[in-house]
């Protein structure tokens, strides 16, 4: 028989995540709009897709996103997504008739995406836009999903 293999915890770096700048808050103009099954019935999602980061030493994905009610309520955040875990945090939430308009979320969690309805869409994103098989995406990859998922969309 072979030996056991012995894996040697101590050598394997932490995972920490990086200091999260938060940009300012999209021009609206500059969304996209992605259909998801996952919404609370009556919004929309849209992204901003220009400005998409992909940290290359916590493989975070961080984004400006808005969900829209079919009332015209618009929830902007800015929140970063961990393929690896399959987990997403809300750094901020961005309310453009507030002066300052971010405000940033002190104590916010990594929370896993699972399920739920409210919250679908989140998952979602995860494996169909963000992620690939060896963790995030690059921006540009994730650019091109969205603009197709849009054009189908427009096609319809």
């Amino acid at each position: 028989g072979s030996a056991p293999f012995n894996f040697d915890e101590s050598l394997v770096e932490p995972w920490m995540e990086q200091e999260t700048t938060i940009p300012d808050p999209p021009e609206l103009d500059s969304l996209h709009e992605l259909r998801a099954d996952g919404l609370p019935p009556g919004f929309r999602l849209f992204l901003d897709i220009d400005r998409i980061t992909v940290d290359p030493e916590d493989g975070i994905i961080r984004l400006w996103m808005m969900l829209r009610s079919s009332a015209g309520h618009e929830n902007i955040s800015y929140e970063g997504y961990r393929c690896i875990t399959g987990e997403y945090r809300v750094y901020a939430y961005a309310n453009l008739q507030r002066d300052p308009p971010v405000r940033a979320l002190t104590r916010a969690t990594w929370r896993k995406a699972r399920g739920e309805r409210s919250t679908y869409y989140r998952k979602e994103l995860l494996r169909h836009y963000l992620c690939g098989l060896r963790g995030a995406r690059p921006p540009i990859e994730i650019q091109q999903a969205v603009r197709r998922a849009e054009e189908k969309i427009r096609g319809q």
